[in-house]
């Protein structure tokens, strides 16, 4: 299939921001960067396959003009961002997204381009005047899990993306108005109603359990303590969880990858031919996302074989 060129872009952001909107929409996309490695000219490539061309094309042209800002698969926690912005007489508007890959839509704050500078200080929190910060996740579904214990207690918050000067994510920030601080804590720091199940060394392992649970139907917090990840279960599920993590075996990264569509597919890939596949997001040292697809140990060489057939059917 033949790679069309849409768009060019001046910084990385922006053309993985379109790409994320494309394939949110069920278009694949690849991003190439064009730049001189010795001048650094050039900028961004953004190329989708020709039959997706026109489509692409006018799911872009719904949004020019505007700067996605913020995310979140709730509603109340970016309303609230967009209820803020807009008391500070910034125009803000809320968007519904669908994508194949989840079952939760997400919802995305957009401004307009011009006003991106000035919205930018409510984002690291430095104007988010009456909020504080309470807690800082580095998962979606983390996070998640942790507003609804909130929620459960009518404790409204705001939730943020945080990004480095290039746009690129970092954390997830979680913040409760100023008079809600302390209870909030209290209630993220007791975690009632939740049991401990399991202790791990480093995250990587923690969060592949955490992944299996949720695989199984099961709600899953890490938490951090002297150096160690805890995996947390509701109480009432604690037996069944604490037997899917005993089951589960030593688990061996397979393959890394730059596009979680193509790892999502790989993994599903695997599971179709029996094999139990797990993917992980991790943000490298120069904060570039990248998905590791574990499969357990006794498999990877089937596995590999697999996805080496798959390799060679696609390039043929």
């Amino acid at each position: 299939m033949e790679w069309i060129k849409i768009y060019s872009f001046e910084t990385q952001y922006q053309a993985e921001l379109t790409k994320g909107l494309l394939e949110q929409n069920g278009v694949k996309s690849v991003v190439v960067n064009a730049k001189d490695s010795l001048f650094l000219l050039g900028e961004y490539e953004l190329y989708v396959q020709q039959n997706d061309e026109k489509k692409a094309a006018a799911i872009v042209d719904e949004y020019k003009g505007l700067t996605k800002i913020d995310s979140f698969i709730m509603r109340g926690p970016i309303e609230r961002l967009k209820d803020v912005l807009e008391d500070a007489g910034i125009a803000a508007v809320v968007k519904t997204t669908k994508n194949p890959r989840y079952v939760l839509d997400n919802y995305e704050l957009y401004v307009n381009n011009e006003d991106v500078k000035e919205a930018l200080p409510y984002l690291t929190g430095e104007k988010l005047n009456g909020w504080q910060l309470i807690k800082t996740c580095f998962r979606t579904r983390q996070v998640r899990f942790r507003v609804e214990l909130l929620n459960e207690v009518q404790i409204p918050c705001i939730v943020i993306k945080k990004r480095d000067v290039n746009f690129m994510k970092q954390e997830i920030n979680i913040y409760v108005k100023n008079e809600d601080a302390d209870k909030a804590r209290s209630i993220l720091s007791n975690l009632n109603g939740w049991v401990k199940i399991q202790e791990f060394e480093d995250i990587k392992t923690a969060e592949i359990n955490e992944t299996q649970l949720g695989k199984n139907g099961y709600r899953c917090i890490i938490e951090k303590n002297s150096g160690k990840y805890a995996l947390f279960v509701e109480q009432d599920k604690q037996d069944q969880a604490t037997l899917v993590v005993n089951s589960l075996k030593s688990w061996k990264l397979l393959e890394s990858y730059t596009d979680a569509l193509e790892a999502d597919y790989a993994a599903a890939l695997l599971e179709n031919s029996g094999i139990e596949a797990v993917t992980v997001v991790r943000t490298d040292l120069n904060l570039m996302v990248d998905v590791d697809l574990y499969v357990e140990e006794f498999k990877l060489d089937e596995a590999a074989q697999i996805l080496k057939s798959l390799s060679t059917t696609q390039d043929e």
